[in-house]
């Protein structure tokens, strides 16, 4: 690899850069994009030699070390501070709001990745991983400093990518991330005919850096590691089934013609059929393989398996077929029955502080607060009442708990589930479209309110457009939903 320090200038700064000789011209404007938030596409780039395209070999610039480099346009901030100024409805202020109008959540906005190429994939994974509270709190433990090895790289880049992101409306670029990413795991490197990073499928990248997170800390794996008791039985025989011990860190749901909903899916793929040498009968003969839950995880995270390979087309096309997905999951059919009458007592009373919980949020919402306070003392004051609900609602949940339940030991206290974050897909193959992830904001008690993450475009939707990611054709389809065991902080 040869490469070159130089230093852009732009709108009187000037910002030392690391140009790799090897890279195409699109690798060099997106490093400007980082430095400077000037997309790609409005960069004029000055340079002795002619344009700088996307496809333009670097080499053929002549740059030397320490050399200046001119950069011209208009930043995309500067463009967002101008939309974001332009009133689209009439300005309310909280001061003028009415009082009855007030119970509503008024969170800041998450921070935004920017793409930097057809990195919608990578973006929202990231944003679906930096939901769950133990991975950023691990990754706070690493040291600083340099590192060599690639995959602690990975996970420092990790903790700094985190670490810009908590800190609220600001878009982030993960260009550093991204980099030793392709270092780590190569597939990801891929490029097209035109010399530019490809499409990738999001579940690959999810699992593969959710897999070098555990690898560095083994002790999160209990947080996602599902357990399962494997039966194997001749179908040819009348010999004794044999039994075994297999772990994922995700479910599977795999869609036929006759699957509808989520649970269809994933109790089908607890199931499958295999040949193999029998050798009482010395000759392949046809086994089922059966598997039964006996340890679930505080996340569970369900694949959706869209992607197919398709031949004539060689490429991985997309099964379109709509299937439907709860808010609130209940997996005690999956469960060993080594396990199922604990894991029922415990769900069933977490259904009943569930629906006390529930009483109260509605008999909260019709409260009315003092007139003697303004409206904004009045909003401060349904704030600091709706985190007091919140503290005391995970406290009812506690008490139903098990004594002995340890929750820093990553193990979910029953087979209830509620969804936290789905990564979703438009298109009609893995190698293109688009990737969009959707958050429930934790701060609406009434889990009505999702941040939608298009990028560096974040928005709220409602539970309706949550819904709407069943699928059923080429727009947004869910891929993969992550849920946290309920009453667990």
């Amino acid at each position: 690899m040869s490469t070159v320090n130089v230093n852009i200038k732009n709108a009187g700064k000037s910002y030392p850069m690391e140009v790799d000789l090897d890279e195409p011209g699109l690798t060099f404007k997106l490093q400007v994009y980082s430095l400077t938030n000037i997309p790609p596409e409005r960069q004029k780039v000055l340079l002795k030699g002619g344009q700088l395209k996307d496809d333009s070999d670097l080499h053929n610039f002549h740059l030397k070390n320490g050399q200046n480099i001119m950069v011209l346009g208009t930043p995309e901030v500067i463009t967002q501070e101008i939309e974001s100024k332009r009133p689209k409805d009439k300005i309310q202020f909280v001061e003028d709001l009415n009082p009855n109008d007030l119970n509503v959540q008024h969170s800041q906005v998450p921070s935004g990745l920017i793409n930097l190429g057809n990195t919608c994939y990578l973006n929202s994974s990231l944003q679906s991983l930096f939901k769950i509270k133990e991975l950023k709190d691990t990754l706070q433990t690493l040291p600083a400093g340099s590192v060599t090895a690639s995959e602690q790289k990975l996970m420092v880049d990790l903790k700094d990518l985190f670490a810009k992101m908590k800190v609220k409306k600001q878009d982030v670029t993960p260009l550093n991330f991204l980099t030793t990413m392709r270092q780590v795991f190569p597939q990801f490197s891929e490029r097209g005919e035109q010399g530019f990073y490809k499409q990738q499928d999001a579940e690959e990248a999810f699992s593969q850096i959710l897999g070098a997170i555990v690898r560095k800390f083994p002790q999160l794996e209990n947080f996602f590691k599902v357990e399962f008791k494997t039966t194997t039985k001749c179908l040819e025989t009348e010999e004794e089934p044999s039994y075994g011990i297999e772990d994922s860190l995700k479910l599977s749901c795999h869609i036929s013609i006759h699957t509808n909903f989520l649970k269809d899916g994933l109790i089908g793929n607890l199931k499958e059929k295999i040949e193999k040498n029998n050798e009482l009968l010395g000759k392949n003969c046809e086994y089922e393989i059966s598997r039964k839950i006996t340890k679930l995880p505080k996340y569970l995270v369900v694949h959706f398996v869209r992607f197919f390979w398709k031949r004539d087309t060689g490429k991985k096309s997309k099964i379109l077929r709509k299937v439907q997905f709860p808010f609130e999951l209940d997996v005690t059919d999956l469960v060993d029955d080594s396990i199922r009458d604990d894991m029922i007592k415990v769900r069933d009373s977490l259904y009943k502080v569930e629906k006390a919980n529930f009483d109260e949020n509605r008999s909260f919402k019709k409260t009315k607060l003092s007139q003697d306070l303004t409206t904004r003392e009045q909003y401060n004051k349904q704030k600091e009442q709706l985190a007091e609900l919140q503290k005391k609602w995970l406290s009812n949940y506690q008490k139903v708990l098990p004594a002995d339940f340890d929750p820093s030991k990553g193990e979910a206290p029953s087979p209830l589930y509620e969804l936290g974050s789905v990564i979703a897909h438009q298109g009609s193959s893995a190698d293109s479209g688009h990737y969009q992830a959707f958050v429930k904001d934790d701060d609406d008690l009434n889990g009505d309110t999702w941040f939608k993450f298009d990028d560096n475009k974040v928005s709220n939707v409602s539970r309706e457009k949550i819904e709407s990611l069943a699928g059923g054709g080429e727009g947004d389809s869910a891929l993969i939903l992550i849920y946290k065991a309920v009453g667990l902080p």
